[in-house]
């Protein structure tokens, strides 16, 4: 053995003692650099949301080459980007195509098709009807969902052509027309359940509204902003009126809010395609009607129901009792959006009343309802266009959309509404059409 190895360890080659390092020091070293790079990295990510929020609002970002494109100049018709996808998604005209060869007649929901070549609508058999041709008559009118049938009588009162249907996957078609059925059936067709509420309407004139009574209305909305009301036809489709779209022709912007009474309070739900008539600019109060295709389908519950469209023989005679509801102004130019969704009962009001001298002069046309009262003082206004104007048989029917008209609550100018019957066939030619 080394007797080196037996002295005694020098002062200078042992190692001090380590000293436990205290928890602030620890945090003065570690911590706060770590809470700061975090502090950092929120500011730039909460930076980089408010500039992102700032440049979509006014400006389209192209993606190849990158560029800004102004606001202004989105849909205008001239491709700004070089791809050209600030024209892309933008409101679409569609124009009026050849009438559906298929209807509902109000009396039972009767199918009736178009017989070519006699130009006569006739009563479809209830002999050798099927599930298929019941799915083929829904799918012309624009309804997806799984359809129902029955058979009803004929009634003795009814002069009706009856006839045998065929048909592929797209059309039917009239075969050996004659004047009854073996069977002595008609076709009940029922292609969506719509027009049933929770709860019926009880009070009258400008009051708070349930949207369990109401649960088609929706909000439209552009960059949060309530601008028009609408109507749920199906899980894909609102109904509205053209005009709300006119001064934002982006699609991306528009949002719909649906299954609350109060604009604040319930979720937004993007837009896929926004559908117009074609407008025309020497009367632009004409062709007032839109569709709206959501990007998913709504989910039905007791807040979120469609409403029914009306029957194409569905005539209504004055002083017929109607509802209308919205969250527009209360008061002409006074006054704030109402947060509450409202309702009021109108009735119909004779086209020759509303066309007279003190009143609408011959504006009204055929494809145009008034709707008011008498004495004025209850009447739709500035934020309630796009919303329904209903009409309760067996099953509440939009028969009417906020279309227009001079002040609101007058007793001479009642509101003018866009008749849903004059476009129940550029409303399935365009459902069918994105089928």
């Amino acid at each position: 053995m080394d007797p080196a190895s037996n002295q005694p360890l020098n002062s200078h080659d042992a190692s001090p003692p380590h000293k436990p390092r205290r928890p602030l020091e620890t945090f003065k070293k570690v911590g706060i650099p770590i809470i700061a790079a975090l502090l950092s990295l929120a500011a730039i990510v909460i930076v980089a949301i408010l500039i992102k929020v700032i440049l979509d609002k006014y400006y389209f970002i192209c993606s190849h080459p990158l560029t800004f494109v102004p606001r202004d100049q989105v849909c205008d018709g001239h491709p700004d980007c070089a791809l050209g996808e600030d024209e892309e998604q933008c409101v679409q005209n569609f124009s009026e195509r050849p009438a559906m060869s298929v209807r509902l007649s109000k009396d039972r929901s009767t199918l009736q098709v178009l017989d070519q070549s006699t130009g006569t609508w006739v009563s479809a058999c209830f002999d050798n009807f099927t599930e298929a041709l019941a799915k083929t008559a829904c799918g012309q009118m624009g309804y997806r969902s799984q359809p129902t049938f029955k058979a009803v009588t004929i009634g003795p009162d009814q002069d009706l052509d009856v006839a045998e249907v065929t048909g592929n996957s797209q059309e039917l078609q009239v075969q050996n027309t004659s004047r009854s059925c073996l069977s002595g059936l008609l076709v009940s067709l029922h292609c969506l359940a719509c027009g049933s509420g929770q709860k019926m309407p009880r009070v009258v004139g400008g009051e708070t509204a349930s949207v369990e009574t109401w649960p088609w209305q929706v909000s439209i909305q552009y960059n949060k902003q309530h601008i028009c009301g609408g109507s749920i036809l199906d899980p894909h489709w609102i109904l509205t009126a053209a005009h709300c779209f006119r001064k934002h022709l982006d699609v991306s912007n528009w949002k719909v809010r649906a299954g609350s009474d109060k604009l604040s309070d319930f979720p937004s739900l993007p837009v896929a395609k926004i559908f117009v008539t074609e407008h025309n600019t020497s009367y632009p109060k004409e062709k007032d009607i839109a569709l709206i295709k959501l990007q998913s389908p709504l989910t039905f519950s007791g807040t979120i129901r469609p409403i029914c469209l009306p029957f194409p023989d569905e005539e209504l005679t004055p002083a017929t009792p109607l509802w209308v509801i919205g969250w527009g102004f209360t008061e002409q130019n006074e006054g704030k959006m109402s947060d509450i969704l409202l309702q009021a009962t109108v009735q119909l009001i004779d086209s020759m009343r509303c066309n007279a001298e003190d009143a609408y002069q011959g504006e009204v046309t055929e494809e145009m309802l008034c709707a008011g009262i008498p004495d004025g003082g209850v009447d739709t206004c500035q934020g309630d266009s796009g919303g329904p104007l209903m009409y309760h048989s067996d099953q509440w029917q939009v028969v009417g959309i906020v279309s227009w008209g001079y002040g609101c609550g007058g007793p001479s100018t009642p509101g003018v509404y866009t008749k849903v019957t004059a476009y129940l066939n550029w409303i399935y030619s365009v459902r069918q059409s994105e089928m």
